[in-house]
């Protein structure tokens, strides 16, 4: 269960790159549909995720205690680092997938594999300069990450509340929706002015949302560690 959950999270993040590669093609607004489809797709299979975990408490099939659920909550920032390591060959596939909505209007239709990346400036660090814009991302993303292994925990405990419990994968959801499209967005829509500063931004909020994922990880290990 947590292993589709973590996948699922997993093609959430990689919309930073997905939209890294609109910019580094000089095609921002081809990025940004590519971005909004993959963060759709993901958003709409959690909220289909929820009926199996229903499915499972109803049948008392669910986790039955915080030690298992822990463990498996580590699967999230493990398959973000990968996506952290891969991220270049997971760069190619998309921008094959925006050079086919150029050439064709479609994700579907064949042209040639991109196995070359457009050079930025790999000196850039935007590290220091965005710090308050990373706090923000990193902030808005652990209660995100935590909802699901809670609501699991809560299932677990008070399986009458069923409906109002898988209720709340909507309010973190939303708090993380709000705040990446307030405060988030517009902040890189105007970044988006200058190519390689852009670039290197969004290399750096993948590794953002990893760190998010590791802390919330480890607070959900003091919280069952401690209650």
């Amino acid at each position: 269960m947590f292993l589709l959950l973590s996948f699922l999270f997993c093609i959430e993040a990689s919309t930073s790159i997905s939209r890294k590669s609109g910019y580094a093609i000089n095609n921002a607004a081809s990025g940004l549909i590519l971005q909004s489809s993959l963060g759709l797709l993901s958003r709409a299979l959690i909220f289909m995720f929820m009926p199996l975990i229903g499915a499972l408490s109803d049948t008392g099939s669910i986790y039955s205690n915080s030690y298992s659920i822990t463990l498996s909550f580590l699967l999230l920032p493990s398959m973000l680092f990968l996506l952290f390591i891969f991220r270049v060959e997971v760069e190619k596939i998309f921008l094959t997938l925006l050079k086919r909505v150029e050439v064709h209007g479609s994700y579907f239709k064949k042209v040639k594999f991109v196995n070359n990346i457009p050079r930025t400036d790999s000196r850039l660090r935007t590290a220091k300069k965005f710090k308050g814009l990373y706090i923000v991302v990193f902030l808005s993303y652990i209660p995100y990450y935590l909802a699901w292994p809670f609501i699991i925990i809560l299932l677990n405990t008070y399986p009458e509340n069923r409906g109002f419990i898988l209720g709340l994968s909507s309010v973190f959801n939303g708090v993380n929706t709000l705040v990446l499209t307030l405060f988030v967005d517009p902040k890189l829509a105007k970044l988006g002015m200058y190519r390689n500063l852009i670039l290197s931004v969004y290399n750096e909020l993948l590794l953002v949302r990893l760190f998010s994922s590791l802390a919330a990880f480890l607070l959900f290990l003091a919280v069952s560690i401690f209650i």
